[in-house]
């Protein structure tokens, strides 16, 4: 997964984007991976199985222990009160409106809390986990996870909402919530709080980079995996948290 330029070469020809961007265009490949593809593509179509969906689902409720406490310790590493306001109402949708999306989803599709509370992770979502973990040691590194996360799923929501309304609500709501103005806003303040860290070192630059990267290749693997667990064996999956953590 990695560039064959450094992050600084990269910033060097791109002078007058701001950071945010420099950072989508530095992991480019496999960030257009991610926010276009075949199965969320699939999803806008109302074309995807309910078994395939119900298995992305699960795995994806893993996270949300996992984001809220990211996104709880951003908060509390928050350099001022204006952006940890901001981050507790992020906190609040989702353990409010976003988990009740998953249960009311949980239900129509069958699974019973057997199926969702305990399941098996594939390595993918244990990587993403362990990723969100390993980012909580700094707010920087904790907003540049977040903001891959948020910033990728508006992408690709956008993209699925200028299509025909699907029938299953599970589907079409998920699309949804991520298009939502309020949630526009929240990846615009993501992205002009990872443009505030312009003036970092270089090495810490890079380190961020590399983080950015990272996230940009889980999100594409966690949706091929969904699609077809066995697409993206453990291998494959990147291992630079221990990197980063460093």
């Amino acid at each position: 997964m990695e560039s064959p330029m450094t992050f600084a070469d990269y910033r060097q020809q791109h002078p007058q984007q701001p950071l945010s961007e420099q950072l989508r265009g530095y992991a480019e490949t496999d960030w257009n991976r991610a926010v276009n593809h075949a199965f969320t593509d699939a999803l806008g179509d109302d074309r995807l199985a309910d078994e395939v969906y119900a298995r992305y689902l699960v795995q994806d409720y893993a996270f949300i222990d996992t984001l809220v406490n990211l996104v709880a310790r951003t908060l509390a590493n928050a350099p001022a009160m204006p952006p940890k306001a901001v981050l507790a109402g992020f906190l609040a949708a989702l353990t409010s409106d976003e988990n009740t999306y998953f249960l009311r989803s949980f239900e129509a599709l069958g699974l019973s809390e057997a199926d969702y509370l305990n399941p098996a992770l594939h390595p993918v979502s244990r990587a993403i986990i362990d990723t969100m973990k390993a980012s909580e040691v700094s707010y920087e590194r904790a907003i540049i996870c977040l903001c891959v996360a948020e910033w990728s799923y508006l992408s690709w929501s956008q993209q699925q909402a200028k299509k025909p309304r699907g029938s299953r609500f599970y589907l079409q709501e998920w699309i949804d919530i991520h298009v939502l103005p309020e949630f526009e806003q929240f990846v615009a303040w993501l992205r002009g709080q990872v443009d505030s860290f312009t003036d970092r070192n270089d090495a810490t630059l890079e380190e961020l980079a590399r983080l950015f990267h990272q996230m940009c290749v889980l999100e594409h693997q966690f949706f091929s995996a969904s699609l077809d667990p066995a697409a993206v064996t453990e291998q494959e999956v990147p291992r630079v948290c221990k990197r980063i953590c460093e």
